[in-house]
């Protein structure tokens, strides 16, 4: 178990400790800028960034004849002159995706050796993810505030390590561990997920999931107020209804409407239920943002937005065992 450093908001009787948890922010630079503000705004002690924290595209800038520059948003082109690009760049860091300037040789060159683009690709989330770092230190600079990154499907397994040979005790990258993030509560992470229709980098059968959540409830000291920080909600729960997608990954409509299902884990469903944890804490699903009883466990999706740059998450505090206060933010 890693302990984490305690706030003077953490001593008995003044309140408890205050958490805000977000996920699903797939790069959107300015739902990190208000993932940060959240800090100042609800008086957080503990940041928890909770998975598919890497964005999903890579934009080619590529330099025209005569000093222009040609690049895609939406499907939409757009030709750019110098003093554009960098605005074109922040409108598109905003939306989660990431700009690279490539001229028409080294286009081709990705096109024509296709292994290479997702060493670029892991190159693109990393500078972001140092950006990030970067800004965090500056905005949370003079206080105690702490940041808990936890990995989502969608996170390639690189930033792991990446993040943790940059740990210190503003940050830290939690997959597989237990952290004491309040007197008496524990904090268990994993991004581990459920296998979906696109292949993504941590997914996982449901036995592989089951087995992982045991090797870490085991390290608990009292799971009754323990923490549960797992990407993938639990199936069947109405925090993982999502569209359903056929082997074309175009989603299924029926007379107009589109048809859903659950698509959560059966493995965290059966943990939940088994250790009746305080507290779960999930995302992965961006449609499915509510709250949820399993038992005594208070199961948590705040869902996500970020394609609107609208950050969702939700502020808890807790203390002595139980939740002190509980809210549902949108901004």
């Amino acid at each position: 178990m890693a302990l984490w450093p305690f706030t003077r908001r953490e001593k008995p009787g003044a309140g408890g400790t205050t958490l805000f948890f977000a996920s699903d922010l797939h790069g959107s630079e300015i739902c990190f800028r208000k993932f940060l503000n959240a800090a100042k705004f609800y008086e957080a002690d503990l940041l928890v960034l909770g998975g598919d924290i890497a964005g999903k595209l890579v934009l080619p800038i590529v330099e025209e004849a005569g000093g222009r520059f040609r690049a895609t948003l939406h499907g939409e082109p757009r030709l750019l002159e110098k003093a554009a690009v960098p605005e074109f760049e922040r409108e598109a860091a905003n939306l989660g995706f990431y700009t690279r300037h490539f001229t028409p040789d080294e286009i081709a060159h990705y096109k024509a050796n296709p292994d290479q683009v997702e060493t670029m690709f892991e190159a693109a989330i990393l500078d972001r993810m140092a950006r990030w770092i970067e800004m965090a230190e500056a905005k949370l600079a003079g206080s105690d505030v702490t940041i808990v990154f936890a990995p989502g499907n969608d996170d390639p397994h690189v930033m792991d390590q990446w993040l943790k040979d940059r740990a210190s005790p503003r940050f830290r990258m939690a997959e597989g561990e237990i952290l004491e993030v309040a007197p008496g509560h524990e904090m268990l992470v994993t991004g581990y997920t459920n296998v979906t229709p696109w292949n993504t980098p941590r997914e996982y059968s449901e036995a592989e999931i089951a087995a992982h959540i045991e090797t870490m409830a085991a390290r608990l000291k009292d799971p009754a107020t323990a923490i549960f920080d797992i990407h993938v909600p639990p199936y069947d729960s109405r925090l993982d209804t999502a569209p359903v997608v056929g082997q074309d990954l175009k989603v299924k409509t029926s007379l107009g409407a589109q048809l859903t299902q659950p698509v959560g884990s059966t493995a965290v469903a059966e943990a939940l239920r088994k250790y009746q944890p305080l507290l779960s804490l999930h995302g992965h699903i961006h449609e499915s943002g509510g709250t949820v009883k399993i038992g005594r466990t208070v199961a948590i999706n705040p869902g996500s937005e970020y394609g609107e740059g609208i950050l969702r998450g939700v502020v808890l505090s807790i203390g002595e065992g139980r939740i002190l206060r509980r809210q549902m933010t949108q901004g």
